[in-house]
């Protein structure tokens, strides 16, 4: 019997190297279907550019496929083994680029990262350097999972999808039941009221200029400053270990308490150039480094 349900489209977002669990991931979406659809009113649609895209010019390649998959995706789920993929001009890989999207986007995203066994002469030594530092700064960003095996891939995936697909159907639930719930009869705002609300928003404003970083009150030591400028500089840069200053400021901005600001240092590069951790050169007019083999 035919029923009306919400299409949830399952973007499956990888590398080269994870092919097994690309054929696995619709095998429990189906799983899933058969199981809850009917119920829940939601049936999951699992989306591959292999299967979902069409040839187009006039754009990047990983460009045209954002427009025609990402955007209209609502939940990711990117598997990573030994490899993060061929760097797109804009990000390191078209998988991370997709993830990347889908985070300013705020829509759902499932990381996972095999640690299943390799002959070490199978591993490209660049890519896997690169993935380890994207998996670090995935890391921070939020929660993400391990797997020893398709086996243990199988049972997680088919767990967590069912938790985040379960939540993702009732906080739309709860929105939707929202306005109706809330709706009153307007009554216009006295010259009072209105002069309160805008010094909370103003409040509110002043607020949201606060730096999300709780800087430590102990006084960061030397060796501290130096971890932290490496991690930046690791998980910012290119494959061939050269990094954008501008990108590496942000970095610290965003995840860590140095701002150097702090240093009485008027611009980061000289900031960096202080540590004498990194060598430096410009390319096309921007300042660039890495970190220096000792």
């Amino acid at each position: 019997m035919a029923f009306d349900a919400k299409i949830l489209r399952v973007l499956i977002a990888s590398p080269g190297d994870v092919g097994d669990e690309r054929n696995v991931i619709p095998e429990i979406i189906n799983e899933w279907n058969a199981i809850n659809s009917v119920i829940s009113k939601v049936v999951l649609m699992p989306v591959k550019w292999e299967t979902h895209s069409a040839p187009l010019m006039g754009d990047r390649p990983q460009a045209i496929i954002n427009k025609q998959l990402v955007k209209d995706c609502d939940v990711l789920v990117g598997i990573f083994w030994t490899r993060v993929g061929t760097n797109t001009g804009v990000a390191i890989s078209g998988t991370a680029e997709e993830i990347e999207q889908f985070v300013e986007m705020r829509k759902p995203v499932m990381l996972y990262f095999s640690q299943s066994p390799i002959e070490p002469d199978k591993i490209d030594v660049t890519q896997f350097t690169t993935l380890k530092n994207f998996k670090e700064k995935m890391r921070l960003l939020g929660l993400t999972e391990s797997y020893s095996g398709i086996p243990d891939f199988r049972q997680k995936f088919s767990r967590q999808l069912s938790i985040n697909i379960g939540n993702l159907v009732n906080t739309a639930v709860e929105e939707a039941a929202t306005p109706t719930a809330k709706k009153t009869t307007k009554v216009p705002p006295s010259k009072t009221t209105r002069a309160k609300e805008k010094k909370v928003d103003q409040t509110k404003i002043e607020a949201t200029t606060i730096n999300p970083i709780n800087v430590p009150k102990e006084k960061l030591t030397s060796d501290i400053v130096d971890a932290y400028l490496i991690k930046a500089v690791q998980s910012v840069a290119n494959p061939n270990g050269w990094a954008r200053i501008a990108a590496v400021g942000q970095y610290l901005h965003t995840y860590t308490p140095i701002d150097y600001r702090d240093y009485n240092f008027p611009k980061l590069q000289a900031f960096l150039k202080s540590r004498k951790l990194f060598e430096f050169k410009d390319e096309k007019s921007h300042p660039i480094l890495k970190i220096i083999l000792k």
